[in-house]
Formats: structure tokens, sequence, C-alpha cells
């Protein structure tokens, strides 16, 4: 890795800033916002993994690891909760769970704690490739979560996340000890990672439109608590890469750039989605990503940024214009590959490299400093942006304007409210964290229901359209998925569905191979059969792993119809994948 680089680029709070919760998005608002070069720093760090961590070792993982031994599992997780667990001293369970509690306080939290102790009897004994214990992952999966502002529930269900498929705890047992809420979120978890191993057998990833499908499927179907915890679980799998052989490595990484980053991007998390991305890019091409990390860091102007964030902060003093606050940026590895790609430019031809970054109290002071900022600089033609007035359709708010220095560089200076940045950093989770203390955490389901509707609604009505998702500018009431509050009457109280009155998505396995098919409203088993390469030929079907009878019964979002010769044959993986993951759901179903 080349090395890295120390920025004198300070952020200066405005006096009138009051103090903010100590979060990792708030931090951005605070008295040491995070120096533009010291981003790409801490970008190269996230990328080496620390030697005491590997990829897991879970249903995302096609390595062997010490045996789950399911029965003593779940007797030692039970007696774990019943007993408290153990908080002796020089533990290494205890020290773990200490070094959680000294970064978050939810960690404190009764349910979390309970889950903690059980994670910790359920994987006793499994570790990772590198040799470290299973538990570290689960760990760092509910930590992430916890940076997100997440509550006891989710935070619980990442800790748990891997029980059931690798530890033999099924879901009655997390269902008594912990709630359904919980065990539903882990099972949820568990059916999604069965999704994303048969994607990773099938090479989804290599086929856009499927790959695009599937995303939909993921969020149509489970909660969407269910696809950040997955997210999450990935983002650190990703961190945590280094163990695995390199033909793994690219595996996952494929993936994780074609489904999960994007699916980050689709729930408005901006900060894991360039997270992902640029260790994804760091593995599929480690040369490329080498010689652009080396040349950004001879590129970037320090004392550029230094000077533009101190003449804009007097000038924002002078005009009287409340600011929280002003710092530099500069554009993410990956981005500035994909841009270089795409448009064929040179990095020095790339206008938004040099970034600085301004956070105001309301949107009339948006434009007010978009006039004081006209003022200091020239305006690069062009290369001005209103996503306030027409916001991006995963909810992304912000003015972006590019000016031109007196060094002759071009400078992108993005200008946001303070509800905005967070919406920008947590997309969906944004309302966890949003005037905290204030709101009630349990209007975050229906909110998030209603967020991940209209994503679907919409990515479902895009398909078939021509146009990217980002350039959508309708900024009608229905296509803007800000947070709304909600009554507990809602409309969108949970429950997994999708609304929409378009196409319907289904899995088909068939011929030991899985793709996501599209089908209009409506459809029938006898219409997805047409498509079928046996069609016409002796088959038994099992619909959701249920034997079907009725060929013409409708279909709907997320369904799984396999295709089984009605000659005897032997059962192969993916089959076996999908019945495993039916027992899941049939275990829920009749609890």
């Amino acid at each position: 890795m080349p090395p890295s680089i120390a920025c004198s680029v300070k952020c200066r709070p405005h006096p009138r800033l009051a103090p903010q919760p100590p979060a990792a998005a708030l931090e951005l608002l605070a008295a040491r916002c995070a120096p533009a070069a010291a981003e790409l720093r801490a970008a190269s760090a996230r990328c080496r993994s620390p030697p005491s961590l590997s990829l897991s070792l879970s249903s995302d993982s096609a390595e062997p690891r010490a045996p789950c031994r399911g029965t003593p599992s779940a007797r030692r997780a039970r007696a774990a909760v019943a007993a408290g667990g153990d908080d002796g001293d020089g533990d290494p369970a205890a020290l773990m769970l200490a070094g959680a509690l000294s970064r978050y306080a939810i960690f404190r939290d009764d349910l979390v704690r309970r889950a903690f102790f059980a994670a910790e009897a359920a994987h006793r004994g499994q570790v990772r490739a590198s040799g470290d214990p299973y538990l570290e992952h689960c760990v760092e999966t509910a930590a992430l979560l916890a940076e997100l502002g997440a509550g006891p529930a989710v935070v619980a269900a990442g800790l748990l996340h891997d029980t059931v498929d690798d530890a033999g705890l099924d879901y009655g047992f997390i269902s008594e000890q912990f709630g359904a809420g919980v065990a539903d979120l882990v099972k949820g978890v568990s059916n999604l990672s069965h999704f994303s191993k048969l994607a990773r057998r099938n090479d989804t990833a290599s086929r856009m439109d499927e790959a695009d499908r599937l995303r939909i499927v993921f969020l149509a179907t489970e909660d969407a608590r269910a696809v950040l915890i997955k997210l999450a679980d990935r983002l650190h799998n990703m961190r945590t890469l280094d163990s695995l052989p390199r033909i793994k490595q690219q595996c996952f990484a494929k993936e994780t750039l074609e489904i999960f980053a994007p699916l980050a991007n689709q729930l408005g998390i901006l900060n894991w989605k360039e997270q992902l991305e640029n260790l994804c890019f760091k593995y599929l091409d480690t040369d490329k990503f080498d010689e652009l990390s080396t040349n950004l860091l001879e590129f970037y102007n320090r004392d550029m940024i230094t000077a533009a964030t101190r003449r804009l902060e007097q000038a924002l003093d002078v005009r009287g214009l409340f600011y929280y606050a002003v710092y530099g940026r500069h554009k993410s590895i990956y981005s500035i590959h994909s841009k270089m790609a795409r448009k064929k430019l040179a990095m020095d031809e790339i206008y938004d490299i040099h970034g600085v970054r301004v956070i105001v109290n309301n949107r009339s002071d948006c434009f007010a400093a978009l006039e004081i900022v006209h003022h200091l600089w020239p305006r690069i033609p062009g290369k001005f942006k209103d996503y306030i007035s027409s916001p991006k359709t995963n909810g992304y708010q912000s003015l972006h304007t590019v000016v031109l220095t007196k060094e002759l560089l071009p400078l992108e200076i993005q200008i946001r409210t303070r509800d905005m940045h967070l919406q920008a950093e947590f997309g969906i989770a944004a309302h966890w964290r949003y005037k905290e203390g204030v709101r009630n955490r349990s209007s975050s389901v229906p909110e998030i229901v209603e967020w991940v509707r209209k994503v679907v609604t919409c990515q479902c009505e895009s398909l078939h359209t021509d146009h990217p998702l980002s350039l959508v500018s309708d900024t009608s009431p229905s296509n803007i998925h800000t947070i709304r509050s909600h009554s507990n009457v809602c409309p969108f109280s949970y429950s997994k569905q999708c609304d929409h009155s378009g196409l319907v998505l289904v899995i088909l396995l068939e011929n030991e191979k899985m793709s996501v098919q599209e089908l209009p409203k409506n459809s029938t088993i006898s219409d997805l059969l047409k498509r079928s390469s046996n069609y016409g030929m002796p088959l038994r079907l099992r619909l959701n792993c249920q034997v079907v009878h009725n060929w013409n019964q409708e279909l709907k979002m997320g369904d799984v119809l396999e295709l089984i010769p009605s000659t005897p044959c032997k059962y192969g993986s993916h089959t076996r994948e999908f019945h495993q993951m039916f027992d899941h759901r049939l275990a829920v179903s009749q609890s």
C-alpha cells in the first residue's frame, strides 16, 4: 500500500454550534471534522485487514471451519442466557464485550448483553480462517449497526445473525429468549445469506439485469432491517478478507460490487457504499487500486483545500450565516476509477476530486451559502446540480457546484443541511439518529417500510427504462424518499410485501441453476414454465418448497419455483440450499 499522508486541513466549528451526540455522522459536524486527505488514509487503512481478523466462515463463506455441534451449542446458549453470562476479568469474551462497550453504550442494554452471551456460547470453539474467535465477526457486525444508531433488537439480531446457520440454534429458541422480532430478523438474514450463496454459485453478479432483479427481491421479501444486518455482515467480511485465497477474495468482491454496494446505495447508506466499493476495487484490481491511491496522494492539494475552507468560513461569518461545519473532502478511489474509465479521462481532468462540504441550518441557508460561494470563486459552467429541488431516488439531497480556485484547480462544493447530511450518510437508517432522544424509536419500522416500499416500486418501474435511476427528476412527494412520521395505525405497518402494481420477480431453480425471472403481475406458474428449457417434459414442481398441484396458481414477488425431473435423482447442492432456507421459513410460520 502507498504511504499515508498527513493533512493540515482543519474544521473550525461555528461558535453557535450546539453540542451533538458522539455519533459518527454528527462527528462530521463537530469541531474536528474529517480532513480530506485523512479520509483517504482511513479508507486505505480499512482496506488493510487487521491481522487478528479474517472472513466470516458463515453462510457467506465457501471454506470449511470448526464443525458446528447444533444441540450442544443450543444448550450452551440457553445456559448462558439463563446465567446472564460470565464477566470474569481476562476472559476473551468479556474483553470483547468490554471493547464493544467502550465504543457504543447500547451494548449495556440487557437484550443486547443476553444476545452477546448466547452468541458466545453458540459459537464457542468456532474460529475464522485466521484462527481468531468467530464471535469477533458477530460483535463487529453488531458494532456497525450500533454506529448507524440501531436499537437493541437490531443490534441483538446482529450478534445472533449466524447462530441459525452455523451454530444449530433454531427460531423457537431465539424467539423464546429474545422475542419474535429478533428471531424474525435473524431468520431474514439467514434467508438472504442463502440467496447470496446461490447467486455466487451461479455468478449472478456477471448478469447485470439479473443482479438488479435480485436486489429488488432482497428488499421486497424481507424486513429491510434484515437487509441492513446483512449489509453490515458483508461490510465486515470485506474489511477482513485477507485470510482467504485470492480466487475467493475476488469471488466475494465481484458479488459485493454488483449486488451489495448498489443495495447500500439504493437504501441511501453512502458511507457503506463507498467503503464496499473501495474494498471491492482493492481485491478485483489491486495494481490499479495501488496506482490510483499513489496518484491521488500526489495530486491532492492540501494547501488549496485549507485556504478554501478558511476563506469560505470567513465569508459566512461576515454574512452572519449560521453554519455547523465546513471541511475538506475528496472523491473516493473507486468513484475516481469509474469516472476515468467511463469518460476516458485522466485524473487531472476530473472536476470533483477536490471538494469542500458545507453544513448549514436550513434549506434557504443552502441557497444563501451558494450565492456566497459564487461570489468568492468563478463557477465552471454546466457543473451545478440542485439535488435539493430534485432529490435522487434514494433520498439524497444537496447542492453541488464546481468553481475554479486561484490555483486554477476545479473545486466541488457541496452544501446541505444537517438533516440532509444524516440522510446522505445513513439513508434508510438516518431516522435512528435524527433528533436522538426526542423521536420515539418505535416509529422506525413503519418509516423503514414506507422507504423500502417506494424504493422497490421505483426500481420495479425503472427496470425497462433507459435512464439511470440517479437521474430521475420527478419531484412529486411520492418520489422523494424522505423519512416521515407515522401513527401507530400507519397503513405501512410492517409486512413482507411490495405493494406496487407492476411486475413480479420470481426465482427459478432449474437444472441446478438459479435465475431471477421477471413476469407481469397476475402471472401463473404455467406462464413461468413456458420459459423453461424443460417445458413439455415430465416435471415435478415445488413452490417455496411445497408440492405444486395447481399450475394456474398465481405467483407473488419473491416466490421460488423448483423444477424437478419426474425421474428420481439425487438433490443437488442448490436444491438442498433452498430446502434449508424454506425449512427455516416453515419453522417461522409454525411458531
